[in-house]
């Protein structure tokens, strides 16, 4: 069954205007042609995919099926061109990267620039999300390549071990824990905390960790930066906990200080995951094969923080 692209962007308007007549005006054609597109998608498929109401459309179940396809079709032609489009202006590739913040604030920056010191013409985009949200953009080809921890079920994913990373506590210089050299949870979980995105896969273990005890987290103030739940420990809002890679206290505020959590299921592994590595773009398997060494993808999804 071939499809035409014509008909196919026709329906998708059709069906994102829910009206003929502003479909037909946004495509700039004829509402009678526009019917026509369809009337003939509906054959060719050989069921309805519309339902014509008296002030407007609505989908049939098997109209919502190719919708969804249809919009993934265009979104696959819009990244070829944008693809080919650079190997025109001189830029061999083109990669969108989405990560957690523990990547983004330690090793991921020196990674991307000495690959791009070997790939000077490659051009790459960096997002930052949290664990979910990094595996969600791979599966939607929204992303190219995602850095994510093990604490996040990715099923769908090829990925890869990367780096390790632990909790470490953040506390103010005069705070009273702030001269033990190592914490364990039980020791901070009263303590007032700034908590991190209530999505992250850091502040779902902490309350795990809390329900563990019976208890619950005392969160008095929740931010996504890093940067700025070091400035808010630094002005004695509360202590945090985050998942500090050696290089980054250099990268925060001077007026913390970071002690490593002892508990087991405080250190973790960050992983480079892609939605399907067979398939992937030649300057995507270049950053993997400059970012790990070869080796067999791990299944994610059923990596999860040992008890």
């Amino acid at each position: 069954m071939r499809f035409d692209l014509v008909s196919l962007a026709l329906f998708v308007a059709v069906a994102e205007e829910q009206n003929l007549t502003r479909a037909a005006r946004r495509k700039h054609t004829a509402v009678s042609a526009v019917s026509k597109r369809i009337a003939e998608l509906e054959q060719q498929v050989g069921t309805q995919l519309m339902l014509r109401m008296p002030r407007g459309i609505a989908l049939t179940p098997a109209g919502h099926s190719l919708l969804y396809h249809a919009r993934q079709v265009f979104r696959h032609l819009e990244n070829m061109e944008e693809e080919l489009g650079d190997y025109a202006a001189g830029i061999r590739g083109h990669i969108r990267i989405a990560t957690i913040s523990a990547a983004l604030m330690s090793s991921l920056p020196g990674a991307i620039r000495d690959f791009l010191a070997l790939y000077p013409q490659t051009d790459i985009e960096i997002e930052e999300h949290t664990g979910l949200a990094v595996v969600q953009a791979l599966l939607a080809g929204e992303a190219d390549v995602g850095f994510f921890s093990n604490w996040t079920p990715a099923s769908g994913i090829d990925g890869w071990p990367w780096q390790q990373d632990e909790l470490s506590v953040l506390v103010w210089p005069t705070h009273p824990l702030a001269g033990r050299e190592r914490l364990s949870f039980a020791d901070i979980v009263n303590e007032k905390m700034i908590g991190a995105h209530r999505l992250s896969a850091v502040n779902q273990i902490l309350e795990r960790e809390a329900r563990a005890q019976g208890k619950s987290l005392n969160v008095g103030l929740r931010v996504s930066s890093f940067i700025a739940m070091a400035e808010l420990v630094a002005q004695q809002l509360g202590i945090a906990v985050l998942p500090v890679h050696e290089l980054a206290p250099w990268t925060l505020h001077s007026g913390v200080k970071f002690i490593p959590l002892s508990d087991h299921w405080a250190r973790r592994e960050l992983l480079i995951g892609v939605k399907n590595a067979s398939q992937a773009s030649p300057s995507v398997k270049a950053l993997l094969s400059h970012l790990i060494p070869p080796a067999k993808p791990v299944n994610p999804a059923s990596a999860t923080p040992a008890r």
